[in-house]
């Protein structure tokens, strides 16, 4: 029987925004340890690590880069190349892909003075326009699962080997990862894995297995560390049987292969985490996750990752701002090291976890990884602008790309994004932060769910709500009142755009219906913008031919929240009196101002209206599947201003509401 050669490594790609304490845990628990025992083992290993992390260990560990460095001297090691900051290669442009991928090399290539020939696909992502981009940054191979081998169509002997694909004449090389395998070696007995890899050998064929193991899961407390070095130690001493090697040197050696074309995949667990839920109940508390998923809980079985954007308008917003941002950034000219850090800003949004939910990773309920991911796209639209001489402006496009065209305000302090679905604002962007206020999500059911309470749309401001006087805070929390009217997700026409004044005024022609009646009414909604503040001017007329008695409410949600947790003080005024509310969740009466202080980022949010009114408060959590266990996960502060209205015939409640961002002085209150 002829050896089985064996590819075996570790891919390292935990995110640096989880925090130095976290990263620190693993890095004494899991990285540098492995480190120490492939340094005093002879086995050539194979690594990835991500770039951020890369630079995050080496920058923080003097010892690291020497440990490094004797390993490499000793051939003993290869080190693959892929994204910087580990995106979703099948979301970004394909300008960003290159991007990112050679800036990942020229930081191997400074560390350790070799260049990387192959690479790794973060999340094993596959679309067919993969191998131009790879060829294009220098790559000739990479790794996907096994699995898509399969779907291939690849059998038998196939599926231990390498195969070609190419697009447009740019071909790269693939290597099957071997999942079964690894599973096996993370729950059962060196001895049982390593007769498992010896088995798979063939007296007719060379065979070669992949076995790439998530950095994070060898916790050497946990008996990691004994487990590997037994195994490391097993296959010194079979290696009549097993020839451990480096993926480089076997692309050198390859002759003729199989060429075979892949379509858009994802691993499996990805494609069903991206599909909607079944209705009813599901039984799972969280802690038989991946049995509840082959169970088919999950409804979609089709592994496309785009589908996450589909799923959550929240990542939808977020991808179509980083397009945003991109094309800001190709229009920019003349200063090349400007350009340069703006698009640095932008690979940082482009990292994988804000943008999907799954694998016992919040990702996109993640408040950390959407604010970072924020906060980089406006630190790079700063860079995009001219250092003298920037006017704000008002444009007009299909931004988030869902046919109807929606309305940016680009301004000195703000950005502010408004959506003819609901007349909402969707994005408020603070400069000087820098922050995005509506960087929210909202509680979508997941498979896992037992039960809880779900949002019927997305957490943006000033979302247009009619309902029943009795209604109370409670109702509305939990989301068991009745919505009368028909505006909160209804298209609001525009009946007034002018960019050279800064206005939208947006008109909708619905329907509020009560026990006894059905009301045609009109709404109108004009926005206008100063430096640091918007201004919305409200038109409820009533077209029917009796009163109508109604509640009205616009509904404000902030993301409030930071590293540091929760850090906002509320103050209520009624013209000069004030008050603070004695909880979280708070209701209050005939109020003319409410100022929300952000204390982590030292600025006052201030709320004005022409009209007394009452006021409903709190803050919104997710139960959000992270690993075995479900947690509350916060997500934003919602904010209820409402009024009583008593519309004759003909009748039009007309009020004025302000929402004002503004910096803290150093030494403010």
């Amino acid at each position: 029987m002829k050896k089985v050669k064996l590819i075996i490594g570790t891919v390292n790609s935990c995110s640096v925004s989880i925090g130095t304490d976290k990263l620190e845990e693993i890095y004494e628990s899991s990285y540098k340890p492995f480190l120490r025992t492939v340094h005093k083992n002879s086995l050539p290993v194979t690594f990835y690590y991500s770039g951020e992390l890369l630079s995050w260990l080496i920058d923080n560990h003097d010892g690291i880069q020497m440990l490094f460095n004797d390993i490499i001297k000793s051939r003993k090691i290869e080190i693959l190349g892929g994204g910087f900051y580990s995106p979703l290669f099948s979301l970004i442009p394909r300008k960003d892909r290159v991007g990112q991928i050679e800036m990942m090399t020229t930081e191997i290539r400074k560390r350790f003075g070799r260049r990387p020939r192959g690479m790794w696909i973060t999340e094993k992502v596959w679309e067919p326009s993969m191998p131009m981009t790879m060829n294009y940054a220098g790559m000739e191979f990479s790794f996907i699962d096994e699995e898509f081998f399969e779907d291939a169509g690849l059998y038998n002997g196939e599926l231990y080997r390498p195969c070609v694909t190419e697009d447009q004449g740019k071909k790269v090389i693939l290597f099957p990862v071997s999942n079964r395998l690894i599973s096996q070696f993370m729950l059962d007995k060196p001895e049982e894995v390593l007769e498992q890899i010896i088995g798979c050998g063939s007296e007719k064929e060379e065979r070669i297995i992949t076995m790439m193991i998530p950095g994070e899961d060898l916790d050497y407390n946990n008996g990691a560390g004994v487990k590997i070095e037994k195994f490391f130690n097993l296959i010194e001493k079979n290696k009549k049987h097993i020839d451990v090697v480096l993926p480089g040197k076997i692309v050198r050696e390859l002759g003729c292969m199989k060429k075979v074309y892949f379509g858009c995949v994802s691993p499996g667990e990805i494609g069903r985490w991206s599909g909607p839920v079944f209705r009813e109940k599901i039984e799972s508390n969280g802690t038989e996750l991946n049995n509840q998923i082959a169970k088919g809980r999950a409804v979609n079985n089709q592994s496309f990752f785009r589908h996450f954007l589909s799923k959550y308008p929240e990542s939808n917003y977020l991808y179509t701002r980083m397009l945003d941002i991109h094309k800001l950034i190709a229009q920019m000219r003349g200063d090349r090291q400007r350009k340069k850090t703006a698009e640095c800003e932008l690979y940082k949004s482009q990292n994988h976890s804000a943008f999907w939910h799954g694998g016992g990773s919040p990702g996109i309920y993640s408040f950390e990884s959407r604010s970072k991911a924020y906060a980089s796209l406006i630190e790079a639209e700063k860079l995009t602008r001219e250092r003298t001489g920037f006017r704000s402006s008002l444009q007009k496009d299909d931004f988030d790309l869902d046919g109807l065209d929606e309305f940016i305000y680009r301004g000195l302090s703000l950005n502010i994004n408004l959506h003819r679905k609901g007349g909402v604002i969707f994005e408020l962007d603070y400069f000087r932060t820098p922050h995005n206020y509506l960087s929210t999500m909202a509680r979508h059911r997941e498979w896992y769910h037992t039960e809880g309470v779900y949002d019927k749309y997305t957490r943006n401001a000033f979302i247009d709500h009619f309902f029943q006087r009795d209604v109370a805070i409670e109702n509305f929390f939990d989301m068991s009142y009745r919505e009368t009217g028909d505006f909160v997700s209804g298209i609001y026409d525009v009946e007034k755009y002018n960019r050279e004044r800064r206005i939208v005024n947006f008109i909708r022609n619905g329907s509020v219906i009560t026990k006894k009646n059905k009301f045609a009414v009109q709404l109108k909604k004009n926005y206008s913008f100063k430096r640091n503040t918007v201004i919305i001017d409200y038109e409820i007329i009533n077209k029917s031919d009796a009163v109508l008695n109604t509640s009205f409410g616009t509904e404000l949600n902030l993301a409030l929240s930071s590293e540091k947790g929760r850090q906002i003080e509320i103050t209520l005024f009624k013209n000069e009196e004030k008050t603070s509310p004695d909880s979280d969740c708070f209701a209050a009466e005939r109020k003319t101002k409410m100022l929300v202080k952000d204390n982590s980022r030292k600025a006052n949010i201030i709320f004005n209206s022409d009209l007394d009114f009452d006021v409903w408060g709190f803050p919104v959590y997710t139960k959000t599947g992270t690993g075995k266990v479900v947690e509350e996960l916060y997500q934003a502060d919602c904010f209820m201003p409402f009024w009583f209205i008593s519309l004759g015939p003909g009748k039009c409640w007309k009020n004025q509401l302000q929402l004002r961002i503004d910096r803290r002085s150093r030494g403010s209150d």
